[in-house]
């Protein structure tokens, strides 16, 4: 098995970081954006971004479908990267510029805007989350390369998290529309320069597996991988729970805490937290199970967020370094399970002969975004039930109810994750197994 070179890795790690650069971006301000700035209701803004992820549930298998039946003369996955990443760009732009319409026009620009966004995001990170398979067959390589991934995916959160308000408010003083616009198109830009350079630094050099299927042969080859359904589960829950702090943090800090400067500080500590979680990953992904890994730190960071409820708002170093801890447990998590989406394609060619790679990785990551729109919508939904006001002076109830998605749901969540993460078939040992197997046969 060839070892893939330093600058590979680095070439692949960039393609994250523009993804996030306009991803997380989008994220983590979108929907503090769409009521605070833009104007729409908090019950609004998450009915959109459900309908969003059910588009989602069409367009994410379909690209799979689409990106494992394509071959050109730059393989399989690399040439969505190339030519996806301009229209990606400029829709990103095109979702936080804010139109002088009325606010029914407004909402349909919204919602034209963001699916289109998701749309394109599925056509260019479905094809990428996809490459490892095709760069080596190697698992620990596989692990090095979702761990250069996600580093420099949380770099890309800390530069977002301590940048984009100072940003924002340097480029747009007090007119916050037209500095959340300017900002992601700095963000955007970059993010062009590094999709082609993932593109120019990376290789597929597995050969593809000569096979004539039907989508439909496809999806039932894909719905009998018990590893693939776990997958699916736990990037629905992290998405829609676990991630939840970063979605609300904006709420919490402008109406728990009563000053939105603090923000930026909890933001940078959870993504250098994410960031050495990555690098223990890194460190010890080739000595211990990653299944076993994985479920440790998911029960670490549900006993650590839920104190975040009971923790006076006034002591923000202790809010800052709780956030940083469990954001450490989650850091090591996230590359672990990118590279079991990449063993989950392996393992269905291992017990079912079928190598199924892009609707597998697309399955999965519609799952996170699935996730993503749930999270929404029980933000839009809890923070209509406890009866927020944008903008205005919130009462006890809401306060708590922000409160409650900031701390007792994200433990929900990792606990829950730990759960099913039991199920998964591939251990270590299991793993080993699977490797030896599928090298003899593919070298027949």
């Amino acid at each position: 098995m060839q070892t893939l070179k330093f600058k590979e890795k680095i070439g692949y790690g960039f393609g994250d970081l523009a993804s996030s650069l306009i991803l997380t971006t989008i994220s983590t301000f979108l929907m503090y954006f769409y009521t605070d700035v833009y104007g729409l209701s908090a019950a609004a803004v998450g009915g959109l971004f459900f309908v969003a992820r059910m588009i989602d549930a069409v367009s994410d298998p379909l690209m799979g479908a689409i990106a494992d039946r394509t071959q050109s003369r730059w393989g399989k996955f690399r040439p969505y990267i190339l030519f996806g990443a301009v229209p990606l760009a400029l829709l990103a732009i095109a979702t936080l510029t804010t139109p002088d319409w009325s606010m029914t026009y407004k909402l349909v620009y919204a919602y034209v805007t963001y699916i289109l966004l998701m749309v394109c995001y599925t056509i260019v990170n479905i094809p990428y989350s996809s490459l490892p398979t095709m760069m080596s067959s190697d698992p620990q390589e596989r692990t090095q390369l979702t761990s250069f991934r996600m580093f420099f995916a949380f770099f890309a959160m800390l530069i977002i998290s301590g940048g984009t308000l100072p940003l924002v408010g340097f480029f747009g003083g007090d007119d916050q529309q037209y500095g959340f616009q300017i900002t992601m198109t700095l963000f955007a830009s970059i993010a062009v320069i590094l999709f082609f350079l993932t593109f120019f630094l990376t290789k597929e050099r597995i050969k593809p597996v000569n096979q004539t299927t039907s989508l439909k042969s496809d999806l039932m080859t894909v719905i009998h991988n018990r590893a693939w359904w776990v997958l699916l589960a736990v990037g629905v829950l992290c998405f829609s729970f676990t991630m939840l702090p970063f979605g609300v943090g904006m709420y919490y800090f402008s109406y728990n805490i009563g000053n939105t400067d603090l923000a930026t500080g909890f933001f940078v500590s959870g993504n250098l937290g994410m960031l050495v979680g990555v690098v223990i990953t890194a460190i010890l992904a080739k000595r211990i199970c990653k299944k076993r890994m994985i479920i440790i730190a998911q029960l670490v960071a549900a006993v650590l967020i839920s104190n975040l409820y009971w923790m006076p708002t006034s002591n923000i170093f202790w809010v800052y370094a709780l956030f940083f801890c469990v954001m450490i447990a989650q850091g090591a998590s996230v590359p672990i399970i990118w590279s079991m989406v990449a063993d989950a394609a392996d393992y269905c060619e291992w017990k079912q002969g079928k190598r199924v790679v892009g609707l597998t990785t697309s399955s999965v990551t519609f799952s996170h975004k699935f996730g993503m729109g749930i999270s929404g919508l029980i933000t839009g939904a809890v923070l209509s039930f406890y009866g927020y006001q944008a903008g205005g002076e919130q009462n006890a109830e809401t306060l708590n109810g922000i409160l409650l998605m900031m701390s007792i749901l994200p433990a929900v969540g990792f606990l829950a994750n730990a759960l099913v993460l039991t199920l998964y078939p591939i251990d270590k040992k299991t793993g080993a197994q699977m490797e030896l197997e599928l090298a003899e046969i593919r070298a027949l």
